[in-house]
């Protein structure tokens, strides 16, 4: 679609953009819940959730935004912005088109001025995550300027798993110990690089366990416990893994790392794995013994603002 057709659109549906700041909490939900109607998972929230989520991952109401026809919204992005590791990072939270809407040119509307806005405020990278079915939204993205930077899985593990045994870490010379998921982030091989919520700084109240061989650290796994009104453990959300670059035994620090993290959760307990690269068959196949199974797979993409983004 070029900008005359673009232009079509705007006039033929009055089409308007507001920032989100701008918005009430109950049009924005309107347009979230519209939006994401009918999608390959249930994304549909209430208030609570929503200010959750706001708060969980840095979207900042300002730089998101909603679309309009006249009164009624149509479709938003949620937008976050902040720096990682000295490059200023943009993220793509999430657009959403009503079903009546999709295919006349609301989500480039959105997309394209998210990227204004990104510039506007020296964004280095922006980045977001697609699920891999969603060919159009991909296409889309595609043509303004966004490279698939490589596939990322979500798992689960089914109700009625049984925990894992202690795994190798009782005989594998690997010394384990737990610590703030802050303190990780200063180890040199920290993957600081990766899709938004597997950022630190998105991992609220989130721990890290650290796996050291002879006084050096070999590996780590961040994670959070998420607890019930009661102090029952819910759920469990596991990170990628990271290791010591040239280490030949990555998955043996994994599968250490990991028995430790599952031993002793409750089989009642919900245990999730999130934005696992499929390219990181270390970890891939001990969370798969652990009878993790892949629930979703999307793509995580990137967009080059300015020479400073990381190649």
């Amino acid at each position: 679609m070029d900008s005359k057709d673009i232009a079509a659109v705007e006039e033929s549906t009055m089409a308007m953009i507001k920032p989100l700041s701008e918005v009430s909490l109950k049009t924005v939900l309107e347009a979230w819940n519209t939006g994401f109607e009918g999608y390959y998972v249930d994304l549909s929230m209430k208030e609570s959730a929503f200010i959750s989520r706001m708060h969980n991952e840095d979207i900042l109401p300002e730089q998101s935004i909603v679309l309009f026809d006249g009164e009624r919204p149509l479709g938003l992005t949620l937008n976050g912005i902040r720096m990682v590791n000295g490059c200023k990072v943009a993220w793509n939270g999430g657009t959403a088109v009503a079903a009546s809407y999709r295919g006349q040119g609301g989500g480039r509307l959105l997309l394209e001025e998210s990227i204004r806005r990104y510039r506007e405020e020296g964004v280095d990278l922006a980045t977001l995550e697609v699920f891999v079915q969603n060919t159009p939204a991909i296409a889309l993205y595609k043509r303004c300027g966004y490279v698939d930077k490589g596939m990322t899985r979500f798992y689960e593990r089914l109700p009625g798993t049984k925990p894992p045994g202690d795994g190798p870490f009782e005989a594998s010379a690997i010394e384990v110990r737990e610590i703030d998921v802050a303190e990780a982030a200063a180890l040199p091989f920290y993957r600081h690089r990766g899709p938004w919520q597997t950022h630190w700084l998105s991992l609220k109240g989130g721990r890290c366990l650290i796996a050291e061989r002879e006084g050096q650290t070999a590996g780590y796994i961040s994670f959070r416990r998420i607890y019930s009104g009661n102090g029952q453990l819910s759920v469990l959300l596991i990170y990628p893994c990271g290791v010591v670059g040239g280490c030949l035994d990555a998955e043996t620090i994994a599968e250490t790392l990991l028995s430790r993290l599952l031993a002793g959760i409750p089989e009642d307990a919900g245990v999730r794995a999130v934005h696992i690269p499929a390219a990181d068959t270390f970890f891939t196949a001990p969370l798969e013994r652990a009878g993790l199974v892949p629930a979703h797979e999307l793509l995580y993409m990137e967009l080059a603002l300015t020479d400073a983004a990381p190649s």
